[in-house]
């Protein structure tokens, strides 16, 4: 009997514990909201965009019977594509790697953002998208077998891949960590080197 209430005690204790963070935290995020965007949380904004990716991809899939809708004639429409290729609908065939290689790429970068200086802003946005939109994708490809794509963009007799949120999130993430590696990095590592060189004059 001493066991079972043991037992009972831990369980109570536990769903308490997690009513207590899930109503903590989110008021923590409130009152520490400078913070996070001086110095963003990766994990944490990569979730927001996550749910930003399965909020827009659930309202494709609840509408699909309504689906193709031209926003614009002849430039933007909104439809629903199974997409069980890697991207834009390149390699079809393919299913376990794009798993393992999304898998792998969040574990990385989800390491090496618990290591990344504070101040390092820019890459920790870029890294943030990335993660966040790879696990969008993930969900699909894990849950339906295919990814959900719905924009669709046509440039005269060309029709533009089709994409969703998460692509977007990704296509950033990289552009962003390419301008901070190639363009913003060089500067830092000369103001490091000059002042490296200044105190060793000194």
């Amino acid at each position: 009997m001493k066991e079972i209430s043991k037992a009972l005690a831990c369980i109570v204790t536990l769903i308490l514990s997690g009513l207590y963070s899930l109503v903590m935290y989110p008021l923590y995020l409130c009152r520490n909201l400078g913070y996070h965007f001086r110095s963003p949380s990766v994990l944490l904004y990569a979730t927001i965009f996550f749910i930003v990716d399965r909020y827009t991809k659930l309202l494709v899939v609840n509408h699909s019977h309504q689906l193709p809708i031209k926003v614009i004639d002849d430039f933007f429409t909104l439809t629903y594509v199974k997409n069980p290729g890697v991207a834009f609908g390149w390699f079809p065939d393919w299913r376990l790697p794009p798993i393992i290689m999304a898998l792998t790429m969040i574990i990385i970068i989800s390491y090496y953002s618990l290591k990344l200086p504070e101040e390092e802003r820019l890459t920790r946005w870029s890294l943030a998208l990335l993660v966040g939109g790879a696990i969008g994708n993930l969900y699909d490809r894990v849950v339906y077998g295919f990814v959900v794509d719905f924009f669709l963009f046509h440039f005269g007799s060309f029709d533009f891949p089709v994409f969703n949120i998460a692509d977007i999130a990704i296509d950033v993430g990289v552009f962003m960590l390419f301008v901070d590696i190639f363009f913003l990095s060089p500067d830092e590592d000369e103001e490091n080197n000059n002042e490296s060189l200044a105190s060793t004059s000194a």
